[in-house]
């Protein structure tokens, strides 16, 4: 499914078990924990999925948490990831220091004042949750927000940000400079730490297997003496090192390779899983785009995970069971009906000049074979460029030209040009046909941005990872498949459709039977289907303009 894909939830209760689901470890500084990891998952029900958020049942985790005040250890531990995901979105100063005081709770006995201390921070998280649920706006009854970290798909995102954090405390992760792109077979000094960083964060997962003894065993207590988390022996690394572990992984990097300096074949399938795992062209070359992702330290790359997490999971406990939605970042629409997944596309979304906004609407209407009346902006930097180095342009891509009277215009290639050229008081409509930019059909729902999802008369543009490339619209590549759905299911007049179908010239608009609603979103990262974390490029520059930061007044406890 599409990059922005989750495991999205059958209404009824999930039988799937992910004993089965193959898994990485993160970085093999916390291969015992990845052991956990995967058991966790085989006793868990499946992830449930952001995109559309099933009810938990069970207990609310304050009244799991009321029968294990006595034994502190295990009170720490139910709050802790609950905190950690907190403080990492910023919702609040309180959470990050509450979680540094956890840390230092963990592993001993707390007296009775750090006991009280303890119920009050669970009170605090309780009163966050209770705080969403009051600004929920809900179409139809949604979850609680209090069930949130009783989610499956939650505590996963828990365990990934206790990796990445584990990571960040271990190593440092300097910045990386390529004076110019690096193909496979070529050589440089950088092959080395971009091998340590792929290693760490599991895309190396066999690049030690000559190695007398793994890096983790030298760095990690093994995990059945911990607990949950992996805790870093202070005495096994070296002060002198670049990284806590970058002496061993650079010695036995130099090991492996009688060319420590080149770009080999292992390297180069390591950096292709990686491009595809950040939304990259896999071509193995390592560019500015792949050197800007292995240069986020796993801390930049936690506080990411966070924020979208928390984004996702108030977005998606809001909807209804059936919708459209778009995540931009992903270039990735998803159509969920009854809560079942029955669409995925790829999809084309608005350039960085010209972005496509994040809305929520209904859709109210479709159009078979559209028509297309230019918006004056798309005339102006667009269309009048190439009618200026073309004068036949109009006439080639089925364009009518009308005055502001509304009377149909002609002229001569050349006059057309010279027009291009100064003023054009001119609107255009380009015929429905296999040249229109819109394709076959046009799904209509009202904003205030003019823009509908549609279809497009270059599919070839899908083939593209960086698919920001419209005015604004949204192109959908499976557009036959979500029209076949509407016609099926919405249309009201299908005789009528049935009838007009065969014509690819003859534009009509369709009334539904009900409206469909559609969303637009904007997510950066998220767990796959494997339990993966995904990255996506901010292309908008919108992360830093997101905020999670709530009132300090809720906390305030009596």
């Amino acid at each position: 499914m599409m990059p922005v894909s989750r495991l999205t939830p059958n209404p009824n209760k999930r039988k799937r078990s992910w004993s089965s689901v193959k898994r990485w470890p993160l970085s093999t500084l916390l291969m015992g924990l990845s052991l956990v990891v995967i058991e966790s998952y085989a006793a868990e029900p499946p992830v449930t999925a952001p995109l559309s958020v099933e009810p938990q049942t069970g207990e609310l985790l304050a009244d799991a948490l009321s029968s294990e005040v006595a034994d502190p250890d295990t009170a720490v531990e139910q709050i802790l990831g609950q905190t950690l995901l907190l403080s990492l979105a910023d919702v609040s100063p309180v959470f990050s220091a509450n979680y540094q005081q956890l840390i230092q709770w963990r592993q001993r006995a707390l007296d009775n004042e750090e006991q009280v201390k303890l119920q009050q921070m669970q009170l605090q998280l309780d009163n966050y949750w209770q705080y969403l649920d009051a600004q929920a706006e809900c179409m139809t009854p949604c979850s609680s927000a209090t069930l949130l970290p009783k989610d499956a798909y939650f505590r996963a995102v828990v365990l990934k940000l206790k990796q990445l954090m584990a990571l960040a405390e271990s190593s440092t992760w300097e910045m990386l400079i390529l004076e110019d792109k690096l193909s496979p077979g070529q050589e440089s000094p950088l092959i080395a730490p971009i091998a340590q960083r792929l290693f760490l964060l599991g895309f190396l997962e066999n690049m030690h297997s000559a190695a007398s003894e793994p890096v983790a065993d030298k760095v990690v207590l093994p995990v059945s003496e911990l607990g949950s988390e992996p805790v870093i022996k202070a005495d096994t690394i070296s002060p002198d090192a670049t990284t806590p572990a970058g002496s061993v992984v650079l010695q036995e990097l130099a090991a492996i390779d009688n060319n420590p300096l080149r770009y080999d074949d292992e390297l180069v399938r390591a950096i292709k899983n990686f491009q595809t795992q950040h939304g990259l062209q896999a071509d193995g070359v390592i560019g500015k785009q792949t050197l800007y992702w292995l240069n986020q330290s796993p801390y930049a790359r936690a506080k990411l995970l966070a924020k979208n997490t928390l984004r996702q999971l108030i977005f998606t406990r809001t909807l209804p069971a059936s919708y459209l939605v778009i995540n931009i970042p992903a270039f990735e629409l998803q159509f969920v009906e009854a809560g079942k997944v029955i669409l995925n596309s790829k999809v084309i979304v608005g350039k960085a000049s010209r972005p496509t906004p994040l809305l929520s609407s209904h859709i109210s209407s479709v159009v078979l074979n559209p028509q297309w009346r230019v918006p004056r902006t798309i005339v102006r930097r667009d269309i009048l460029p190439h009618i200026r180095q073309d004068g036949h342009y109009l006439q080639d891509r089925g364009f009518d030209v009308y005055d502001y009277d509304g009377a149909r215009v002609e002229h001569s290639p050349q006059e057309w040009q010279e027009l291009a050229s100064s003023h054009f008081p001119y609107r255009l409509v380009q015929r429905p046909g296999a040249k229109n930019a819109l394709g076959r059909y046009k799904f209509h729902f009202d904003n205030s941005f003019s823009v509908y999802l549609h279809g497009t008369s270059e599919p070839s543009l899908f083939k593209k990872t960086d698919r920001a490339l419209s005015s604004g619209c949204i192109r959908v590549e499976k557009v036959e498949e979500l029209a076949r759905w509407f016609q099926t299911h919405l249309v009201k007049d299908t005789r009528l459709w049935d009838k007009l179908a065969p014509n690819t010239t003859q534009s009509q608009w369709f009334a539904l039977s009900d409206t469909m609603p559609v969303y637009t979103v904007y997510w950066t990262a998220w767990l796959d289907d494997a339990g993966q974390i995904q990255y996506r490029n901010d292309i908008y520059q919108l992360e830093a303009e997101f905020t999670l930061a709530v009132p300090a007044a809720i906390f305030y406890i009596l």
